[in-house]
Order: structure tokens, then sequence, then C-alpha cells
């Protein structure tokens, strides 16, 4: 088993309780950077336990596919929101991922670090999202506290952030950057598919 997703699956009962209970500004702002807002279709790499379920629904997302390399907390997510109609969560390692459909949005929140080949998951957000489609990677907190955060996790399960601007180099070339956040509170950078 992945060493990511093993690390996830045995934190998975237990994750809930870390969560924010209640959507948070930083939430609202992550969907609205990606473009979320009436009929969109989202992909949501990273899920966890859906978090972000919540505030696509509310901005009018009509179709919603969360995917995490864990299985066991796709598990507690489709238990979470199974009374949510054109929600649905997949257990796959995203950055080889292959759907047959195309997205508006894809959004990653505060899971960026755990995906260990960035490449490819540039390429794999790329291939997903439908024309003029956006793709934001958010946090919601600042790298040097997520860095920090990280420090004490397993070796092979999160790579280091580095500062926004460096981080979104690698989307350029597929991507047309147009939002940089890179503050104490608030990590993220955005754009639209070329």
């Amino acid at each position: 088993m992945d060493i990511v997703a093993r690390y996830f699956d045995e934190r998975a009962d237990s994750w809930l309780e870390m969560e924010q209970h209640t959507q948070s500004p930083v939430q609202a702002a992550v969907a609205i950077m990606a473009g979320v807002g009436e009929g969109a279709r989202v992909l949501d790499l990273g899920c966890g336990l859906g978090v972000m379920v919540p505030v696509y629904r509310e901005l009018g997302a009509s179709r919603v596919l969360g995917v995490d390399v864990s299985e066991n907390m796709v598990q507690r997510a489709r238990a979470r929101w199974s009374d949510e109609p054109g929600v649905d969560f997949l257990a796959a390692d995203a950055a080889g991922l292959d759907l047959g459909e195309r997205f508006d949005a894809v959004v990653i929140y505060n899971a960026y670090p755990h995906f260990m080949d960035r490449t490819k998951l540039v390429r794999t957000c790329h291939r997903l999202l439908a024309e003029r489609g956006r793709f934001v990677v958010a946090h919601g907190t600042g790298k040097d506290g997520i860095n920090s955060h990280h420090q004490a996790v397993a070796a092979g399960v999160s790579l280091g952030l580095g500062s926004a601007s460096d981080e979104c180099e690698a989307w350029k070339g597929r991507f047309s950057i147009d939002a940089i956040v890179d503050t104490p509170g608030f990590y993220a950078f955005a754009g639209k598919k070329l």
C-alpha cells in the first residue's frame, strides 16, 4: 500500500475532529477562485472527508467528485454526504486519474504537499479540465505553518511547500496563472486552462 494512503487510512476515524465544522471565508474564497458557480462540475483532489462539499453546493455546483488516495477517507466521505445528490467519491491516485469526463474546476484544498509527483498532477489536471476550466491549489494557512506542521509527518508522506510564486511555475506551461496569495493565513495559486 502506498505510504500516503496508509498514513491517511490510519487517521480517517479521527479526521472529522480536526476539520472545521463550519464553513470559513477561506473555503468560499477557494471555491470562487476555482470558478465554482451555478451548474459547475467540480473535481476535488485530495478531498479527505469532503469538507468543501457544502461550499460547492451553496455556489450551485451540479456535480462534485471527490478523489482521495485513502480508501478509509473515501468511505467516510461517502457516508457523510450520501444524501447529497450529484456528489460522489472515488478512492484513487489523483495524479494518474483517467475518468472519461471533464470538469469546470479542479480544487486541491489543504492537500497539495501530499502529491509527490507534481509534474504528473499538473498534466492530469490539465487533461481533466474542460476548455476554459480553472484550477486552484490552496491552504487555509500559510506555507510556514504548513511546513512546520509537516515536519512531524512520516517521510514520504509530504513534500515541503515553496512560495506560491515558485510552486505555480510548474503549472505555467499548461495554465494561465491569474491569482497568487501567499500570506500567513492563506496560501493559494489559481489559473485557467490554456
